[in-house]
C-alpha cells in the first residue's frame, strides 16, 4: 500500500528493480528510500496544508520555516494579531524564508533585567505563528486518492530528479541488503577490504539530482 510520502509508483520501482510489483518488499522499500531522500533533502518533501508552525525571531527582516518548498504563505500572526500580507512576502521557497518589507520582527526569547531589557537570547516562545502549504503532490498521494476514489483527477507534481533520485536510493537500499554497509570494496586474492568513512542512505548520483532542492540551512526545534 502508498503512503502519502512515497516519492515514486509502485510499477516504477518494480520495473526499476526488475521484480513483479507483488514483491513483498517494495513498499517498505519505497517508503525508506523515499523518507531517506526526504531526510537528506532537509524537509519533509510531500504536500502538506495548512501547516502552523511557531517560529523565533531574533528581531531581524527574516523568518525562517523547517520547512523547505514551501509553496504559499496563508497567514503570519503575532501575538494572535494576523500580519497584513502586504507587510511580508515569501523570500525562498527553498529555504522557507520570509522576509518582513517594513521592518524588523519582533525578537522573541529572554531579555536582560534592568531598567532598558536588551534581547538577550532568541528562541521560540509561540508568539510568531505561520501557516503555510509546502512541498509537491507525490506518487504515493496520487495513489491513496485514486484507492480512495477511482474518479479522482488529482496527479503528482514531484519534480522529475526528486523521482529519479529516489529511485536510484530504492535500487542501493535494495543492493545493499544483507551486506555490510560500511563495506565498499573488497580483493578476494589479497583478502583485503575497503571500510567507507562516511557512508549515507543517499547515494552520490541521487543527491546530485535532487541538490537543486536541497535545503543547508536548517532550523532545529527549539
Amino acid at each position: 500500500m502508498a503512503s502519502e510520502l512515497d516519492f515514486t509508483t509502485l510499477a516504477r520501482a518494480a520495473a526499476r528493480l526488475k521484480v513483479p510489483t507483488s514483491d513483498a518488499e517494495l513498499p517498505a522499500l519505497i517508503t525508506a528510500a523515499s523518507q531517506a531522500l526526504a531526510d537528506w533533502l532537509g524537509y519533509e518533501a510531500h504536500l502538506r496544508e495548512n501547516v502552523q508552525e511557531t517560529v523565533p525571531s531574533e528581531g531581524g527582516r527574516v523568518l525562517f520555516l523547517r520547512a523547505g518548498a514551501v509553496r504559499r504563505i496563508v497567514s503570519v500572526t503575532v501575538a494572535g494579531a494576523e500580519v497584513p500580507a502586504s507587510e511580508y512576502f515569501l523570500e525562498s521557497p527553498r529555504y522557507g524564508r520570509i522576509l518582513n518589507r517594513r521592518g524588523g520582527w519582533p525578537f522573541t526569547g529572554q531579555w536582560t533585567d534592568g531598567v532598558a531589557p536588551m534581547p538577550l537570547r532568541a528562541h521560540d516562545t509561540g508568539e510568531i505563528v505561520v501557516t503555510y502549504d509546502a512541498g509537491w503532490r507525490t506518487p504515493g498521494q496520487e495513489a491513496l486518492a485514486l484507492a480512495a476514489d477511482p474518479a479522482s483527477t488529482l496527479t503528482s507534481d514531484l519534480p522529475a530528479p526528486l523521482e529519479e533520485a529516489a529511485l536510484i536510493t530504492l535500487t542501493a537500499l535494495r543492493s545493499g541488503a544483507g551486506r555490510d554497509p560500511n563495506v565498499i570494496s573488497r580483493s578476494i586474492g589479497g583478502g583485503s577490504v575497503t571500510w567507507a568513512a562516511d557512508r549515507t542512505a543517499v547515494p552520490a548520483l541521487a543527491q546530485q539530482l535532487a541538490r537543486p532542492h536541497h535545503k543547508s540551512t536548517r532550523r532545529k526545534q527549539s
